[in-house]
């Protein structure tokens, strides 16, 4: 009896493992099967696309006699496979991505340029492009913006992660903004207006706040000399000792006030409230949003949306950062190539990480960073913020 019970369980053992065999096996196939697909179509299935950059608004006609812009980069990225790539136009003004996969993509490009002694790139972009089917030819316009005195140079919108000794979720009020001197000349925070923006609104000539804040003063009072900056906090406190990881924004030089239960660190000096939508604080998506900072003689002369959104023209913005977690979502854009042809972030929420502008160049001491009105060129990822000093790599 002892032996046919051995018997049977052996067979049994090695009917389910025949079987198990027999699953692995087709799951591995599977798998192969799904990685041949996705990774390595036959090349029957690939498709060129061909770009042609054109300026119509008269700048390069006047400064190079043709409205086709050579030299530009062009930035390619999948909607579906997160896959990116780069060219450059040639001198007819086009530029050939040779054999991607059938997909929708996303378009950015950017020229640098010096024009009078001043600094101009020329950007663009284009969302949803549609290759399927066939090799596809599509034309995107670039305009020129000048390069900003005043730039945006780090933000910090992650949050931190729960850690001891107190595991708070969601922290997210150690944000902060770092504004830099990127300019030769002595520049002034007065009056200047940092705010952040709702998607949505195809207006060609307004953008919609859900929260302004101006600094303060009267014309000249806060001077920001070349190469210097300033950090405005939501909260300008040691976050470190709720949040070990996180930052001390004690030494913050000014801070977003909304009144009531919010935190007023009286050594700071408070921004001035020009619109707050909602919140008992100034909060920056940890997810996406688009932070600019502009200037207008009044805030309020161009009124608000119907849904409680205050408007400021397009004109006055100085600089402007657009963010989302997921860079492929390039149609979820909050600012126009006029202000940012790119996209910076792409990381989740919560781990403690900022962007950051990169370093362009040295003009003796001076740092100037990058700006090229493209975010996803112009900023990196550091896996800590670091306000108050600028990162080189």
């Amino acid at each position: 009896m002892g032996k046919w019970i051995n018997f049977s369980v052996g067979a049994m053992e090695n009917k389910i493992l025949s079987k198990m065999y027999i699953l692995i096996f087709m799951i591995c196939g599977l798998s192969l099967f799904r990685c041949e697909e996705t990774v390595s179509p036959p090349s029957s299935m690939r498709l060129n696309l061909t770009v042609t950059v054109k300026d119509t608004t008269g700048f390069s006609m006047e400064n190079y006699g043709t409205e086709l812009v050579e030299n530009a980069t062009v930035y390619l990225n999948s909607v579906s496979y997160y896959t990116n790539f780069d060219t450059l136009s040639d001198s007819t003004g086009t530029a050939v991505f040779f054999q991607i996969l059938p997909d929708n993509y996303n378009l950015s490009v950017t020229k640098r340029m010096v024009s009078n002694f001043t600094k101009v790139s020329m950007n663009g972009s284009l969302v949803n492009i549609e290759v399927f089917g066939e090799d596809q030819n599509v034309t995107i316009y670039v305009q020129p913006a000048v390069a900003s005195q005043m730039v945006i140079s780090e933000l910090y919108y992650n949050g931190s992660p729960p850690q001891p000794p107190y595991y708070i979720p969601q922290y997210f009020h150690d944000q902060f903004t770092e504004i830099y001197n990127n300019s030769d000349e002595i520049v002034y925070l007065d009056s200047i207006i940092v705010a952040d923006l709702d998607f949505g609104h195809a207006d060609e000539d307004y953008i919609y706040a859900v929260h302004a804040y101006m600094f303060p003063g009267t014309g000249k009072d806060y001077p920001l000399y070349p190469g210097e900056f300033v950090v405005l906090a939501q909260d300008a406190i040691d976050h470190t000792i709720a949040v070990p990881n996180s930052v001390d924004l004690s030494g913050a030089d000014f801070e977003y006030f909304v009144g009531g239960g919010d935190v007023d660190q009286p050594n700071v000096e408070n921004m001035i409230k020009i619109h707050h939508k909602y919140g008992v604080d100034v909060v920056y998506s940890v997810f996406s949003d688009a932070v600019v900072l502009l200037k207008v003689k009044d805030p309020y002369a161009y009124g608000y949306s119907q849904f409680d959104l205050i408007l400021f023209p397009k004109s006055a913005v100085i600089d402007g950062v657009d963010y989302r977690d997921n860079l492929a979502e390039v149609e979820y854009k909050r600012l126009d190539a006029s202000i940012d042809a790119g996209l910076t972030g792409g990381f989740e929420a919560y781990k403690n990480k900022s962007v950051h502008r990169k370093i362009d160049a040295y003009d003796g001491d001076r740092v100037i960073l990058m700006d090229n009105n493209n975010s996803s060129i112009d900023f990196q990822v550091l896996d800590h913020p670091t306000p108050g000093y600028l990162f080189d790599e």
